[in-house]
């Protein structure tokens, strides 16, 4: 028999039986779905499926740090599917990763590496992650996520104790022992804290409080599109006093940040990894930027571009009616209203408008919808006074400074700006007035 050393994940899916007396075909085609991709997954990362059963998969990597990377992807993808299904409609995983010695039989392995990964497996959260501590070591310093020490537990038919990590999904609670209250660990005893003390740490501003006690899982900190307890001291959350300026000096400097604590270092990365084609680790960069709860629009265009080119615009209408429940911002709403199309679109923007007077760019996107490019062939002439007097609210907003705090990325404003001087121009030469319009309507 072979002897050698790998890391083993293993992954299952929660409620399996239940999935499959409610809809087996339905859950049955789903999983065969979910297969094909993870099994890419696991082949991106040089890893290998060695055993299957039933709902569940074992598989095999030469490194911690690949097996670690490919769970994330996993979870990631599966959060992204679930997005428009019921929750009791949902199928998530629970995934287990430990690294040791196996015995290699046929193309099956056999061990005490495999055994605790299956252990491991069935104390992550649904969604979530669970390392041995030999992982954790590995991967630590490799991988930029949230990792919660959950202590040592008892898990059935390991004659020891299993020291074990959580890496908890966005939507994964951290898998606590109710026989172990009393003995939580330093990171389980900030989150505690951090909870009570009813503030949020975001990426661009400072302290934002909170009128409502927050989840511990709400406090929220700029890692890998992943939540985590703040444990960090104050001096590592020192935020940008300007994000613009900050912005801009990461982009004339260029490179990738390393674990950027900012809206600024965050969206500077999601741009490099996306421009290399990491879509995943963009998504990741976006998402927690998304979440920060920030009036920036250039940021959340980009995510919602990234995610209808990946997932369509179904999952992107979804994922932004979610963010604009969990973390509403003027942004947020305004970029979901821009996932719709047609007649619905135009009236989402117009109700926005109406709501939100203030938030410059969306005249931007009024313009567009009654633009010639938009309405081809069937412009009318209230089309463009529409476009016309959407256009110079836009530039009013320019030239009285209002139009600057919601970017990040100045140069895609002063895109915009260029733009909606030539389609004024151009339209004031047809003789259209801004003056001939007492109100902006549909």
């Amino acid at each position: 028999m072979k002897r050698k050393v790998a890391a083993i994940l293993a992954a299952d899916i929660v409620g399996f039986s239940r999935l499959i007396a409610e809809d087996e075909d339905g859950t049955l085609q789903q999983l065969a779905s979910y297969r094909n991709v993870l099994d890419d997954f696991v082949t991106h990362h040089g890893g290998r499926v060695f055993n299957t059963a039933g709902d569940s998969i074992m598989c095999e990597f030469d490194s911690a740090v690949e097996a670690t990377r490919t769970a994330i992807d996993i979870q990631d993808y599966m959060r992204a599917q679930n997005l428009p299904s019921a929750p009791n409609k949902r199928v998530r995983f629970r995934i287990g990763i430990s690294v040791g010695e196996v015995v290699e039989r046929q193309d099956d392995l056999l061990g005490m590496a495999v055994n605790i990964a299956a252990r491991l497996e069935t104390l992550a959260a649904p969604g979530g992650i669970c390392l041995s501590r030999a992982v954790h070591e590995a991967v630590s310093g490799h991988i930029a996520v949230p990792f919660v020490d959950i202590g040592e537990r008892q898990v059935k038919n390991i004659p020891f104790p299993v020291h074990a990590f959580a890496i908890p999904g966005p939507d994964a609670a951290i898998p606590l022992d109710p026989q172990r209250s009393s003995l939580r660990t330093p990171a389980m005893s900030t989150l505690v804290l951090a909870s009570a003390c009813l503030i949020v740490l975001v990426g661009a501003g400072g302290l934002v409080s909170q009128d409502q006690p927050s989840r511990p899982m709400d406090l929220l900190t700029a890692e890998a599109g992943i939540l985590r307890p703040v444990q960090q001291s104050a001096q590592t959350l020192l935020l940008p006093t300007n994000p613009i300026e900050a912005f801009s000096g990461l982009v004339q400097r260029g490179g990738q940040i390393d674990d950027p604590h900012s809206a600024p270092g965050l969206y500077h990365n999601a741009l490099l990894l996306e421009a290399k084609g990491e879509s995943i680790g963009a998504h990741r960069a976006y998402y927690t930027l998304a979440r920060m709860g920030l009036e920036f629009v250039d940021p959340h265009l980009r995510y919602a571009a990234l995610v209808r080119a990946h997932e369509g615009r179904f999952i992107a209408r979804q994922v932004y009616a979610e963010l604009n429940e969990d973390v509403p911002t003027r942004a947020t709403a305004l970029v979901h209203a821009l996932q719709f199309d047609g007649a619905e679109r135009k009236a989402r923007l117009i109700a926005f408008i109406k709501e939100h007077p203030g938030y410059a760019p969306a005249y931007f996107f009024l313009a567009e919808e009654h633009s010639e490019d938009r309405a081809e062939s069937l412009q009318t002439a209230q089309d463009r006074r529409i476009e016309h007097a959407a256009l110079a609210e836009f530039l009013k907003a320019h030239d009285e400074g209002r139009l600057i705090p919601f970017f990040l990325n100045q140069s895609i404003a002063a895109d915009w700006v260029e733009q909606a001087h030539e389609r004024h121009a151009r339209l004031a030469l047809s003789g259209e007035s801004v003056a001939a319009i007492p109100v902006l309507e549909p």
